[in-house]
């Protein structure tokens, strides 16, 4: 009984120290509202309170005045200038803060709202702006067309002058392979005259026998 007790107490020793040095590094964050830190703040004083660790309310009043954000510090001066912390009450001071917390909130700048007029304005700059693009990709896109077409034009020019070249040098094979050759100069190997193939000869002496 007694090492479980020991071993308790040990525990519980452990928690109370993690719930003192919660309560020290507490602080307020920028975005967040009074209600939300004193939440936060109570869950800590509720767990140490449970443990048998409890903060006087002169204690969390100091506290609660430190861990405020440094846009606090001129209302934090005022307070403990002009109250006594030690007979003060924990609600009027969290009563105060939300006051003090409207008028800041009321300070902070409002973010402008565009005018029809000028969102207008913005609309047609917009739209010239695109316009003035479309004119100058047409404008890219035709010099390409242009191009491409010069190209084409340089391509058949050069086939042009290649097929010219050809005929030149090559004039009658075309019309040698298109009519049929003279035979009038052509002269037969059986009979050795002039007009016919040898091919031809046995057909001739068939047809003049015949006659």
């Amino acid at each position: 009984m007694r090492i479980h007790h020991e071993g308790t107490s040990h525990v519980k020793e452990t928690r109370i120290d993690i719930g003192v040095r919660k309560f020290e590094v507490f602080e307020m964050s920028e975005n967040e509202s009074i209600d939300e830190m004193f939440a936060r703040f109570t869950t800590i004083v509720n767990e140490m309170r449970s443990l048998g660790k409890a903060y006087s309310t002169h204690e969390r009043i100091r506290k609660i005045l430190r861990c405020l954000p440094s846009m606090w510090r001129p209302m934090v001066t005022t307070i403990t200038q002009a109250k006594d912390l030690k007979s003060m009450n924990l609600e009027d001071l969290i009563g105060s803060l939300r006051a003090r917390e409207v008028v800041l909130q009321g300070d902070k700048p409002v973010k402008k709202i565009k005018s029809p007029a000028l969102k207008a304005s913005q609309q047609t700059s917009s739209a010239a702006d695109d316009d003035v693009q479309e004119r100058q990709e047409l404008q890219v896109h035709e010099e390409e067309v242009e191009d491409e077409l010069a190209l084409i034009s340089k391509r058949i020019q050069r086939m042009m002058m290649r097929r010219n070249q050809i005929r030149k040098k090559f004039p009658n094979t075309i019309n040698n392979t298109r009519t049929e050759a003279d035979k009038t100069k052509v002269t037969c190997f059986g009979c050795n005259k002039t007009g016919h193939y040898k091919s031809e000869l046995k057909v001739r002496k068939t047809q003049e026998g015949g006659g």
